[in-house]
This record gives structure tokens, sequence and C-alpha cells, in this order.
């Protein structure tokens, strides 16, 4: 799917590429943009971002799958991220990062790796959200949570099934379905840039 910029983005992009005059050192500066402009990153957002930074898109797809907090469209509306490194696995006085997944299998069906039957919600096991001192640690989508207890994960996930007209009962017997996490073909028609 070719995607384009629309006018407002290509006015911020201007901005951003005026700040790095080599174009493939805005890579990731452009990648967010291409990720709020499309609410996610897609093949099309990464043949566009290649074209943009004038990088190959195995270059852009090397970055988007390195860097894991990107939005891809394997992943649900509200996607939450939990951080299984060694301080959020041993946990502090307000829980462990097993204890998370097990509130978010119990209100949502879902285990790391897999999204709701609906596409609205999916759990991934994450390294380092950089929160070492304050575990469990959660993402959820953009926002950072600290210090998690059960209680108040259970709040969030009750806050945005009422914001999405939904409920636990809806999920309690449905089953996860696994994330197609795949690596997109690339096409052989790109030209790698040359230095």
């Amino acid at each position: 799917m070719t995607r384009t910029f629309s006018a407002a983005a290509a006015a911020e992009l201007k901005t951003i590429l005026d700040d790095f005059p080599n174009k493939k050192s805005a890579l990731l500066m452009v990648l967010r943009l291409v990720e709020r402009e499309f609410g996610m990153i897609d093949d099309g957002g990464m043949e566009l971002t290649a074209a943009t930074c004038e990088v190959s898109v195995a270059h852009v797809l090397g970055m988007v799958s390195f860097y894991t907090h990107f939005k891809r469209p394997f992943h649900g509306k509200h996607r939450f991220m939990v951080c299984a490194t060694l301080m959020c696995s041993i946990g502090g006085p307000n829980g462990r990062c097993d204890q998370s997944l097990a509130v978010i299998q119990r209100k949502l069906g879902i285990s790391p790796g897999e999204c709701t039957f609906d596409g609205l919600f999916s759990v991934e096991k994450v390294e380092c959200l950089a929160d070492c001192n304050r575990p469990p640690v959660i993402q959820k989508d953009n926002d950072h949570h600290v210090n998690m207890t059960d209680s108040l994960l259970e709040e969030l996930i009750d806050s945005l099934l009422t914001k999405e007209g939904k409920s636990a009962v809806d999920y309690s017997s449905q089953k996860g379905t696994p994330m197609n996490a795949r690596i997109p073909s690339i096409s052989v028609k790109q030209s790698v840039p040359r230095p």
C-alpha cells in the first residue's frame, strides 16, 4: 500500500529534515511521524520512510524490528508491554511481572504474544522499560506505568473496556490469537542508495 503524508505531516517532516542534514540520521524521528500519521508502521509506512530518509527498506525494517516500541499492524489497538527483565521478574513490594501477566490473562484472556479475537488488546513480554527501581513496569501504548499493583492494572483494564463499550465477560470464554508478527517481504525493486 502506497502511503503519503498529509499536509500537516509534510510540514512537520520538513522541520525534522531541516534539523538533520543527513536524512539517514532522521530515521527514528521520521518513523515516529509515520506512526502518528498512520496509527502504526506497516509495509507502506516503511517504504515511505525509506524513500524519505534515502535508505533501503531493509534498513528501515531493521530499525523497526530492533526497536520493539513501534506499533505494528499485528498489535492490538491497546498494546500492553510488560517488562520481564530481572528486576521486574523478581519484583518489589507491588508485585512481579508474572502477576501482571496473570491479571491481563484473567481479564482479557490473552497471554504474551497474543491479541484478543476482536483486535482490541494485545500483550507482550518485553525487555527493559527503563524503570528497574520501580517494578513491575507496564507500558500501555505510550503510557508508562510503574509500581503497578494488581488492583491498579485491573482499574486500567476496566477503564479501557468501558471506553471500548466492552466488559471482561466479553473475553472470559474467548482464547487469544497469536499475533502475526511476520517479517514483511521486501520488494526486489528497491534501489539501495550508494554513499
